[in-house]
């Protein structure tokens, strides 16, 4: 293997290793929105189950209170913050997000090995210009969900104190006019 062979192939590992960490923290992100949006429907849901049993407050202390503390308000906007995060849950589906990043990440790690073991390995330059391909084209396969800026260069920093690899696009020979 050549060496600017070599330093292509750490750079597509790079890249593969931070877009793997970038679909580990969005899947975790939208786990996460999943668990605090059901937990929230839930508490506030049964608040409104158990709000017929509250006592009776007498009127004169009734008009102390503020108006939405009052029984029929409270119930009213209750109903309508469980109905916003049950219509949240039901349109943007964080499980299946995360589920979905939680491949793509496991995918990403798969391909990554190959690579380290077209590294590791001594091949003759046809079988090694065929893996490479071969590596090429399923990278060119996998799915291409976003991630959010934010994880991605997470991801990149993650990767990035490994000091593992070589810097970015190093592989490319510099053209001097």
């Amino acid at each position: 293997m050549t060496e600017p062979q070599r330093k292509m192939i750490l750079d597509w590992m790079r890249k593969i290793h931070q877009l793997e960490y970038a679909h580990r923290f969005e899947s975790l992100k939208w786990e996460k929105r999943r668990y605090i949006t059901g937990i929230l429907a839930f508490s506030i849901s049964t608040i409104i189950a158990f709000s017929f049993k509250f006592p009776k407050v007498e009127p004169e202390t009734l008009e102390l209170l503020p108006a939405f503390l009052h029984h029929n308000y409270f119930i009213a906007i209750a109903s309508f913050i469980v109905a916003m995060l049950t219509g949240y849950q039901t349109f943007t589906k964080p499980n299946e997000k995360a589920l979905t990043h939680k491949n793509t990440g496991s995918s990403y790690e798969k391909l990554r090995h190959r690579i380290e073991f077209v590294l590791t390995t001594e091949f003759q330059e046809w079988e090694l210009k065929k893996r490479i391909e071969m590596i090429k084209e399923e990278w060119e396969g996998l799915d291409a969900i976003n991630v959010s800026k934010k994880y991605f260069d997470e991801g990149k920093k993650k990767v990035q104190s490994f000091n593992k690899y070589p810097k970015e696009l190093d592989f490319l020979q510099d053209v001097k006019e």
